[in-house]
């Protein structure tokens, strides 16, 4: 009976569902786990889901696209270039312009924030001097002094091109 009732709910949400599912596979950068993807729309019903990846496959397929969603046996998804598609275009794959340590410099001063430069010096190591100096420099993050330290905080640029930091999500 509850299975009833989920597919109920899901035929009721069912483009919007896949909408989500879609823009979850457009944005991730490699593949996404069947049950990550059922999380995001709040799905329990696997066949459901599954079904809703079909018709998307199903979508590209027909309309001749030059992307393709593929499945692993593992329940694993990825939305990709065709193959005979990707020698043209992978030049245009954007490459992450900040390596890990900075990535991770610039969110636990995001999360933390307002934060004093000497916590996260403590908490990511001397090196995060020198990630902190270039967050600055791409206008990322701003410093105002705070006693014998700074105090550091995300700006502008930083909230238009990540959007706004949500715990929990």
């Amino acid at each position: 009976m509850e299975k009833l009732r989920e597919i109920a709910r899901a035929v009721k949400n069912w483009d919007e569902h896949k909408q989500v599912i879609e823009s979850a596979l457009f944005m991730a950068p490699g593949s996404l786990h069947l049950n990550d993807l059922m999380n995001l729309v709040e799905l329990k019903n696997k066949r459901v889901a599954l079904k809703m990846l079909a018709e998307l496959s199903s979508d590209y397929l027909q309309r001749q696209s030059g992307v393709e969603i593929i499945a692993s046996e593992e329940g694993v998804f990825q939305m990709r270039v065709k193959p005979h598609h990707l020698e043209k275009v992978k030049h245009l794959a954007m490459k992450s312009e900040m390596h890990k340590g900075l990535q991770r410099t610039l969110a636990l001063i995001a999360v933390k924030q307002p934060i004093k430069q000497s916590l996260v010096i403590k908490y990511r190591n001397n090196k995060a001097y020198d990630h902190i100096k270039a967050l600055v420099e791409q206008g990322f993050v701003e410093k105002t002094p705070s006693g014998r330290t700074y105090l550091l905080s995300t700006t502008k640029k930083f909230h238009e091109v990540f959007g706004e930091v949500k715990l929990g999500e």
